[in-house]
């Protein structure tokens, strides 16, 4: 076996298929955290995940006491805030593995946490209440859809991009 290889299965490791560089895990965790869609996660893939999600949050609140304010305990009853806080979680996890690109990445998070926290407050819940929020009827008509789709302007209109004079400038092709 030539150095510098682990002695595990060759099967194990994802090769770049151009460069037969064996790609490192971080790799294929970044891929893996691509698939943090609760509804197509299969369920015992979801209840891992939302663990995982749950020690983070611990984390979090811990971290940044003033989240506790906004981050109430029932927090993964509620889709949209479990939603959010998934999203801040795969960009931290995404912002701290080692070989981050962006030099102001964790000042980065650090904002999107700020400007995030207010959307997560529940006033309807709290320490010891949950309130389950019941989702809006909707209601789209395929009638209402097509005849918007094939009749409004927004529809309708040609294609023109805003900023067509700088593009010919530059010789970009349309």
């Amino acid at each position: 076996m030539p150095d510098g290889l682990p002695a595990d299965d060759p099967a194990d490791f994802l090769v770049d298929e151009d460069t037969g560089e064996i790609l490192d895990d971080a790799e294929d965790d970044e891929a893996d955290l691509a698939g943090w869609v609760w509804e197509a996660m299969e369920p015992p893939v979801r209840r891992e995940r939302l663990a995982e999600l749950r020690t983070w949050v611990h984390w979090l609140v811990r971290t940044h006491p003033w989240t506790h304010s906004h981050v109430t305990p029932c927090w993964y009853r509620h889709p949209d805030v479990r939603e959010h806080l998934t999203a801040l979680f795969v960009s931290w996890v995404r912002t701290y593995t080692p070989g981050s690109k962006r030099d102001t990445a964790e000042v980065e998070w650090i904002d999107a946490l700020y400007r995030t926290m207010p959307r997560l407050a529940l006033k309807e819940c709290g320490p010891q209440q949950h309130v389950e929020q019941r989702p809006r009827d909707f209601k789209d008509t395929d009638h209402a859809f097509l005849v918007h789709s094939k009749t409004s302007d927004e529809m309708t209109a040609e294609a023109r991009h805003p900023a067509v004079a700088e593009l010919i400038r530059q010789g970009v092709e349309q």
